[in-house]
């Protein structure tokens, strides 16, 4: 389970912001954000383990944010089928949103276990969920967030006190809103089981927040803003992604 907060064409300078934490098994190798491919460049976090991602931006603006899809208690993975990170990082291949998805639409159906995607340019944000085959939705700007069901299911307990902490911030400007967005991804609601946290904390599972990412990307060519903590939020600080550049 994973959870992407998402403000689209709110503020002018930034028409894309996203934080995002990434919940996983503490053992399953990971390397923080990186340059994943060249043609076009694209920078995102790696499973070592299948070799996609779960959160990227290409050079043209595209940024793609994935989360598992678990519909009900007993659904299980299947094993013999791709990983959904491959997903994630094919799309990432993509100019523009329409061409992120074309690249779901053209495969075969039953070829990755359920999933959820996040795909967003300057101009356009589209949730995909996949159970199968890929459904579109086009979305209107404001507010987005997903974990691993519908998007802005709000009857989930995590995601309805990010949607209360982001609500109640005054979105000024970038700057006044990034600690903010730090301070949403490492927080814990009191009296919430550890499972429905932001920021979870599974450790007799072995599962939990692994990592967590804040990216702002700008409409009118000031630098992006890349942050990465590689750890839960609430004990391990962001740091900037180096060497970060889009065209």
């Amino acid at each position: 389970m994973c959870i992407l907060m998402v403000i689209h064409r709110v503020l002018p300078d930034y028409p894309i912001i996203v934080a995002a934490n990434r919940d996983e098994y503490y053992d399953r190798p990971t390397q923080g954000p990186i340059l994943l491919a060249h043609a076009p460049r694209v920078w995102g976090g790696r499973d070592e383990r299948a070799g996609g991602t779960w959160m990227g931006v290409n050079e043209h603006g595209v940024v793609v944010g994935l989360t598992n899809r678990r519909l009900y208690a007993e659904q299980e993975a299947d094993p013999d089928r791709r990983s959904r990170g491959l997903a994630c990082l094919e799309a990432l291949q993509g100019q523009t949103v329409a061409e992120a998805v074309e690249s779901l639409v053209t495969q075969p159906p039953q070829r990755y276990n359920p999933f959820n995607l996040l795909v967003m340019d300057h101009g356009n944000l589209v949730w995909v969920a996949y159970d199968d085959e890929p459904v579109i939705q086009p979305l209107q700007p404001g507010l987005h967030i997903l974990a691993n069901g519908e998007l802005n299911d709000f009857e989930t307990a995590r995601l309805r006190r990010a949607q209360q902490l982001l609500r109640a911030t005054e979105r000024t400007d970038l700057f006044t809103l990034l600690p903010f967005l730090e301070q949403v991804c490492r927080d814990h609601e009191p009296g919430v089981q550890n499972r429905e946290t932001i920021c979870m904390h599974r450790d007799a599972d072995n599962y939990g927040t692994v990592s967590s990412t804040i990216l702002a990307l700008s409409a009118g060519g000031q630098k992006p803003v890349y942050r990465y903590a590689a750890g839960h939020p609430c004990q391990t600080p962001y740091t900037a992604v180096p060497s970060v550049e889009f065209i």
